[in-house]
């Protein structure tokens, strides 16, 4: 390949990532400011600002297109969560940090919080993006003897449930407080092994320094 033939294709894979880009943040805003994925395909290219053809170039269908949108935003709060924690010796300080900042969502970045209550129970199986980080934070503390669970899937699905439980609530106007998802970020220890009191000297230790992933709606 020339010089030239080589430039030409670089511009080309760049022009294809932008409006691969393009369309998942637009696939992003409709779930956080609509809540849903019934739209028309014509609605996500006028929102990404593409053509219409170019959606075919990069998804076969509306869902894998939302799929693979809240998968990159939950991998990204994930990356996030895994920056914070980085350094952590207690296991589960890392459990009880992925607790209590999920369910500040809520506040920090609602329309993060919509998108995972909409779209969280059915990510619970995937391969990327949060679940499997919880999960691995919860093998990770059987394996070192800091917790207690003899099923760690099942133990993912109650620390799962009760997290999307408290965002939904939050969202929805219940009278639930930072102070509360410390509670819950306890509750959640004392489930997987810890003692009440070292459960709530864990969860109530001070946050780390966390740089959130850029909102989807700006």
């Amino acid at each position: 390949m020339s010089p030239t033939e080589a430039a030409r294709a670089d511009r080309a894979d760049r022009r294809k990532s932008r409006t691969r880009a393009a369309l998942i943040g637009a696939a992003q805003r409709i779930l956080a400011t609509r809540g849903t994925t019934e739209v028309a395909v014509q609605d996500i290219t006028d929102e990404a600002d593409v053509g219409l053809g170019s959606f075919y170039n990069h998804f076969t269908s509306k869902a894998q297109l939302f799929e693979e949108a809240v998968l990159e935003l939950l991998a990204e709060f994930g990356a996030a969560l895994d920056a914070a924690c980085a350094g952590m010796a207690d296991q589960a300080e890392w459990t009880s940090v992925g607790v209590r900042l999920t369910c500040r969502l809520a506040s920090t970045r609602p329309e993060v919080a919509r998108i995972l209550v909409l779209a969280g129970p059915q990510f619970l199986v995937a391969d990327r993006g949060l679940a499997p980080q919880a999960l691995r934070d919860i093998v990770n503390g059987v394996r070192v003897g800091r917790f207690t669970a003899p099923n760690p899937a099942l133990s993912l699905s109650v620390v799962a449930g009760s997290v999307l439980a408290f965002v939904q609530m939050r969202l929805t106007g219940a009278p639930l407080t930072d102070e509360d998802a410390d509670e819950l970020a306890a509750t959640v220890l004392t489930t997987l092994g810890l003692s009440p009191a070292d459960a709530h000297e864990v969860a109530h230790r001070p946050l780390p320094v966390t740089t959130l992933p850029p909102s989807p709606i700006q």
